[in-house]
């Protein structure tokens, strides 16, 4: 495992999160920051808003059957192409090395997202920076088509389609949070099967909320969906979390370093 300098610089070992309370920094371990980081990450309203409209368009649908196959792939073909950003960026992450210059950048992109993240929280902005009204309007276009297909096939291609589409502008809208992530994994020293399986988790709890507003919809017939206010709460959280991470990349990192 490489040794790193440290420069002399106090960071406190203990640190707080709202509404998670007091953390410490060498005791936080691997799988509750895969659990943390991936529900965080989850609250995107990049990726609620297209989830909401299609289940506003599956309500209409005859065929039970037909909304929980076109519902669930959309969901699933979402967490494959988180896992292979995830994956990729870790291998690159590896390939790289432990070169200072890799560890301060992404600690960069931690300290930049996740200020911008808590400021947004703070503001009370729940939008989507990445995907305005018109690229909104024509994603919409192109969903209702999709789902409106007569051939069952068809329509199953155009969600897996359209779910790669989305999620892409998704990685744009959130990549801060699986950067961060995947840079601890590769600090940790892991064999690539357990990385794999941090991502997995993470990935997990990153999809719970779809998960939940999804089988709540299609049991009940009735749209849900997650309030601005956890959406807020999600930035706040998130932009702290990823700070506190951004710090320890920078004057600690082997705190970083669990186990």
């Amino acid at each position: 495992m490489a040794n790193y300098s440290e420069p002399s610089v106090q960071v406190p070992l203990q640190f707080s999160i709202p509404f998670l309370g007091e953390m410490d920094a060498r005791s936080f371990s691997l799988p509750l920051l895969a659990v943390v980081m991936g529900i965080l990450d989850g609250f995107n309203p990049c990726a609620l808003w297209t989830l909401l409209f299609l289940l506003s368009l599956l309500l209409g649908m005859t065929s039970r059957i037909r909304m929980w196959v076109l519902g669930f792939t959309f969901i699933v073909t979402s967490a494959f192409v988180y896992f292979l950003f995830m994956t990729a960026w870790l291998h690159l992450v590896l390939f790289l090395g432990f070169i200072i210059w890799v560890r301060l950048a992404i600690a960069g992109i931690a300290l930049a997202g996740g200020g911008y993240s808590f400021l947004k929280g703070l503001r009370q902005e729940s939008g989507c920076i990445v995907a305005g009204d018109e690229r909104r309007e024509r994603m919409f276009e192109r969903l209702k088509h999709a789902v409106q297909q007569q051939s069952f096939i068809l329509a199953l291609c155009g969600i897996v389609l359209l779910a790669f589409a989305v999620n892409l502008v998704e990685l744009i809208c959130s990549a801060g949070l699986p950067a961060v992530f995947t840079q601890v994994l590769a600090l940790n020293d892991l064999v690539r099967w357990q990385s794999y399986a941090f991502i997995v988790l993470y990935i997990f709890f990153f999809m719970v909320d779809d998960l939940f507003i999804f089988f709540v919809t299609m049991v009940t017939l009735e749209m849900t969906g997650i309030t601005t206010k956890y959406t807020r709460i999600s930035h706040l959280v998130g932009g702290a979390l990823m700070v506190a991470i951004g710090i320890l990349l920078i004057f600690k990192p082997g705190w970083l370093m669990f186990g």
